[in-house]
């Protein structure tokens, strides 16, 4: 009886097992298929990403075939894809555009540059170009931006001709770029101030002098203009008037004072003529 009475207690067992299983299995079951379609989800996107990935990065299709450039004047195409080692057939997935841009930029004409890659197969390249506005002595002879940065040094094939701004050295300029370029922008201020209001090509500026207390302009016929310091606008369109008048009289002045201090209303003219003497010109 003993016997019998350990056998059904083995069936009951057995089959409370098989219920515990059923019920975790009705309990867990989905979650673990959910948890098992997630694995194996994931490890076809990995895959297909690998596969994608080598499929990109080898297929014919995304190979350079062509390169486009805007705001080209100075600098050229040539000397843009040497720098940044840019040649057709390469891939273009690989390409990174921010190093491309950082080696155009090395271009001494180049002031800005955006590198945008246009897929399947082609690259755009838009650039800014430093305008060059005057000359300056640095030193050695420098090429002065609308800034007032001077970006590269002047070279026998720039063929420019551009008035030169005088007075600043490189020692200057090195110890103090921030005040150097300050003045470098009040010369360029004048030069523009100038050119709008003189319209007489031979009195065209050939240089801005900036001296200690004042500024000087030089034209291209070797007339000498002392501007002083501030007020430009209201002194070179009192020049304009003095030229008219001594041009009425059939007169040429040497040198023009704009610089009086104590009188700024009045002007002093050194006349070219064989007298040159000092006459006192009032413009109130």
């Amino acid at each position: 009886m003993a016997f019998g009475r350990a056998r059904n207690r083995r069936r009951q067992d057995t089959a409370q097992q098989k219920e515990a299983v059923k019920g975790a299995v009705r309990s867990h079951g989905p979650g673990v298929l959910k948890v098992l379609a997630l694995t194996v989800a994931t490890g076809l996107l990995v895959w297909g990403g690998v596969e994608l990935r080598h499929w990109a990065l080898t297929s014919p299709r995304f190979d350079l075939a062509a390169v486009s450039f805007s705001g080209l004047q100075r600098a050229s195409r040539v000397e843009l894809l040497r720098l940044a080692v840019l040649t057709k057939g390469q891939n273009l997935w690989t390409l990174d555009p921010g190093a491309l841009e950082r080696a155009m930029s090395q271009h001494p004409w180049v002031k800005t540059v955006e590198v945008t890659r246009r897929f399947p197969n082609r690259v755009s390249v838009e650039v800014t170009e430093h305008a060059p506005v005057a000359l300056a002595v640095l030193g050695e002879l420098y090429v002065l931006d609308e800034d007032g940065e001077p970006f590269k040094r002047v070279t026998p094939g720039d063929g420019l001709d551009l008035p030169l701004v005088t007075g600043l050295d490189r020692e200057g300029y090195v110890t103090d770029p921030t005040v150097a370029r300050e003045r470098l922008r009040a010369a360029l201020e004048v030069a523009s101030a100038y050119s709008r209001l003189s319209t007489d090509k031979a009195e065209r500026l050939s240089e801005v002098r900036m001296e200690a207390q004042t500024v000087a302009l030089v034209t291209a016929s070797g007339q000498e203009v002392r501007l002083g310091e501030g007020d430009s606008e209201v002194k070179l369109q009192r020049l304009a008037r003095v030229r008219r008048e001594l041009g009425a009289r059939g007169l040429a002045a040497e040198i023009i004072h704009l610089d009086n201090r104590a009188r700024p209303g009045w002007v002093a003219v050194k006349l070219s003529s064989p007298v040159s003497e000092r006459n006192g010109v009032s413009t109130r």
